[in-house]
């Protein structure tokens, strides 16, 4: 963990960006998650729509996160063929690339999304908190992020009072997502966050992706592998590289400290 103001050299990242960092999500990950690793898609898809069903089955007032990346997509195309109707979130950081609005707005139409709410922050912060707290620091990216992404998230599911919210979390991108369980308990307000991907690599999304043939963000066409806000996402170009390469080692490093407010 990385305490408020403490320097952080990012010269020094050892392999965090390097694909031996997949391995050790991995090895982090709950046994019952770890075991469904090497699982082909097929029998993938199966326990995702299994995970889906339980929720739906236990908590009636359930809701979707959808951000416009692949894996919320995959998560939406799945569960659209469970539960057509099922309430679909856009948290709107004010800050998503161009691209990433129209892709939403064309998914939203050509899916037919009868149950589709964007919400946001009151005001756009982001100009303020970069003059008091400085670009890409740990203040700052723990700062923005919680007012503009975190906080209109939890507000939504408060007020829809979903009990619980599926979203597109697999545990081989973070070390803190490894660490994660298909139903997690989360406060304030009180619901569950449901991870029906947890155990999907990267390559699973992309077989997913060919073999139903679907239409993805075109962003990730001009070299981003992970999509964030247009101020902490950058190209990964390297094919060595972590699929986190490109949302910043400050991110990475106070990841716990975004998760313990509410991010996914």
């Amino acid at each position: 963990m990385t305490n408020e103001g403490e320097f952080i050299d990012i010269n020094n990242v050892g392999d965090r960006f390097t694909k031996i960092r997949t391995q050790r999500c991995e090895d982090l990950m709950i046994p019952e998650a770890r075991v469904l690793i090497d699982l082909p898609l097929d029998e993938k898809i199966k326990k995702s729509k299994e995970i889906i069903k339980e929720a739906i089955e236990k908590f009636p007032n359930i809701g979707l996160g959808f951000s416009g990346g692949t894996d919320s997509l995959i998560l939406l195309h799945i569960t659209l063929q469970i539960k057509s109707d099922i309430p679909i979130v856009f948290v709107d950081t004010q800050h998503e690339f161009p691209e990433t609005y129209q892709f939403i707005e064309k998914i939203r139409k050509d899916w037919r999304l009868t149950k589709y709410t964007a919400v946001m922050a009151e005001k756009n912060k982001f100009e303020e908190f970069k003059q008091n707290l400085g670009l890409k620091t740990p203040e700052f990216t723990t700062t923005c992020c919680d007012y503009h992404k975190i906080s209109p998230m939890m507000k939504a599911i408060g007020d829809f009072k979903f009990g619980a919210f599926l979203v597109g979390l697999r545990g081989v991108e973070h070390e803190e997502r490894a660490k994660e369980v298909f139903f997690s308990p989360r406060k304030n307000p009180a619901h569950f966050r449901v991870h029906p991907l947890l155990f999907w690599r990267r390559e699973d999304i992309m077989e997913y992706v060919n073999r139903f043939n679907i239409e993805c963000n075109p962003i990730y066409k001009q070299g981003y592998t992970s999509l964030g806000c247009t101020h902490c996402t950058e190209k990964n170009l390297d094919p060595n590289a972590h699929e986190r390469a490109g949302r910043g080692i400050v991110r990475e490093i106070v990841m716990d400290k975004l998760r313990a407010l509410g991010y996914t």
